[in-house]
């Protein structure tokens, strides 16, 4: 089996100078330049890659299978420039290409950096046939075929800038030029939105796609759980546990949507029905979307510390207080309660 590395890049060479030796189990690499006015396309060509153009179009699923087109191995994995592939993840994939691989579609996790990192499955590498094509003209992705498998090993995402700005032109770009956006346009649109402070648009987009039976039901349920941080933001309780009620129709609930069901009670002090939701965040969620050590670490630790400190179990308030502690000892909010359990 083969396997090829597609990477689109404008402004990269940083970025692709930290990236492109970790890619020796690759038996080749494709990078498609959109545009560049640095030197990402010398350092490209300097590790040996297979170097293309593309005329930029606001359209990512464009330019990646504009990559995918100059591929020639069996099976293509895509990356961005500021990813890294950590050395256990470089063995497992040079193991991986060299075990006869039966599967057509391979999810890998994705961790993005941050104080209290979290990953969530992605589909990274694909057999390459005429099902393998990116849809979607911006946050595009492959849709699963064939026989699906998951890899043990990670992808870590370390972009140097937010992209919130330059989406937010780019949806409204599309609109203006009359494209019609599809469900998950939608979706990520209003997404792109909040991302810009925009929640005044952004929310009846939200709360008209997670009515829409047609839609994704991971985004539908992602969706709620927004409406729902949104209605607490404004102290309105009843409307956040309809919409946390309605994401527990469609998945069980990850450590986020507790930690949203604990925050409505525990706002309204009724510390005993909270602490039962910090509970549930603290369970292992690894085969739901997003996995994240804030929901299903941090904050249910440090909730609970709260909780159980008000009903007068101080021994086990002050367990959950150590645990917060060991994961960010330095944090503001481990600080001001400090004083409380010495």
């Amino acid at each position: 089996m083969t396997l090829s590395v597609t990477i689109i890049v404008r402004n990269e060479e940083k970025n692709l100078m930290r990236l492109l030796p970790m890619l020796g189990f690759a038996d080749e690499v494709v990078v498609v330049d959109t545009g560049s006015d640095d030197k990402t396309r010398e350092v490209a060509a300097s590790h040996g890659a297979k170097l293309f153009c593309f005329d930029w179009t606001d359209d990512f699923s464009a330019a990646r299978n504009y990559a995918i087109a100059h591929a020639e191995g069996d099976f293509v994995m895509w990356l961005d420039a500021d990813d890294v592939l950590p050395e256990k993840t470089q063995k497992m994939l040079m193991g991986w290409k060299n075990s006869s691989p039966k599967a057509d579609f391979y999810y890998m996790r994705y961790l993005m950096d941050g104080e209290f990192p979290f990953w969530f499955w992605r589909e990274r590498v694909v057999r390459r046939t005429d099902k393998c094509r990116f849809r979607g003209f911006i946050h595009e992705a492959i849709s699963p075929f064939g026989r699906t498998e998951y890899l043990d090993c990670d992808i870590e995402h370390r972009p140097s800038a937010t992209h919130a700005e330059r989406n937010l032109g780019i949806y409204r770009k599309a609109i203006a030029a009359g494209k019609r956006l599809g469900l998950r346009d939608r979706y990520y649109y209003a997404r792109t939105l909040l991302d810009n402070g925009l929640t005044e648009q952004a929310e009846p987009i939200l709360r008209k796609f997670a009515s829409d039976r047609r839609a994704n039901t991971f985004d539908r349920a992602e969706a709620l759980k927004i409406l729902a941080k949104l209605s607490l933001s404004r102290h309105d309780h009843a409307s956040a546990l309809r919409f946390l009620s309605r994401f527990v129709r469609l998945l069980p609930p990850d450590g986020e949507a507790c930690c949203l069901f604990g925050q409505t009670y525990f706002e309204r002090e009724l510390w005993s029905a909270a602490a039962e939701w910090y509970r549930m965040a603290l369970v292992d969620h690894a085969a739901s979307g997003f996995v994240n050590e804030y929901f299903n670490g941090f904050l249910p630790d440090v909730q609970l510390s709260v909780c159980l400190f008000r009903m007068g179990c101080l021994a086990e308030a002050r367990a959950f207080h150590n645990a917060a502690k060991r994961i960010a000892p330095l944090h503001p909010t481990v600080i001001a309660n400090e004083p409380f359990f010495r």
